[in-house]
């Protein structure tokens, strides 16, 4: 049972598919305006390089995970090797999660998220800015938050190396 208007994952279920995106986290419904262009743009530079080093299957744009009574769609993920798969649903956390700051964002709802995808399992989340140019990269493995304004290479695929300022300028 869920406290007052908060919402049970079979509640959450259940709503009417609206346009934009909805979130479920720790209960309360997360509603988000369609994507605009650029941030799009963003996220397929992002799922471009990851698909570059990983194979196809494992990098998703758009894509869900339940995290108990959450339901996250990050931007752009990477799944780990063996995500478990429950209901037709990626169950825990991506093993790397990438979310695209948008004015429809709040600073909390963003530091909300990236603590239940490291609670949930995930091995480093990114949330890019790009009208700052930057990247903010939490990491479980070494409990850092770095920022990145230059080249990143993560340890959980060594052969892939973020060049943000390309990522950021590429345009659609």
């Amino acid at each position: 049972m869920t406290s007052p208007g908060l919402l049970s994952f079979e509640e959450f279920e259940s709503l009417p598919e609206s346009p934009g995106k909805q979130e479920l986290l720790d209960g309360e419904l997360i509603e988000l305006p369609p994507a605009k262009l650029r941030h799009m743009a963003v996220a397929k530079n992002f799922q471009e390089l990851l698909t570059a080093v990983l194979t196809k299957s494992r990098v998703w744009i758009e894509t869900g995970y339940q995290l108990g009574n959450s339901w996250l769609i990050p931007d752009v993920s990477a799944t780990w090797p063996d995500q478990r798969i429950a209901n037709d649903y990626y169950q825990g956390a991506p093993m790397i999660a990438i979310e695209v700051e948008s004015p429809g964002n709040t600073a909390e709802e963003l530091d909300r998220k990236v603590f239940a995808y490291l609670k949930n399992g995930a091995g480093e989340v990114w949330l890019v800015y790009p009208r700052t140019n930057s990247m903010l990269v939490h990491s479980s493995l070494d409990q850092k938050v770095i920022r990145v304004t230059g080249e990143y290479q993560t340890t959980l695929v060594p052969e892939l190396i973020v060049r943000l300022q390309d990522l950021l300028s590429k345009r659609p």
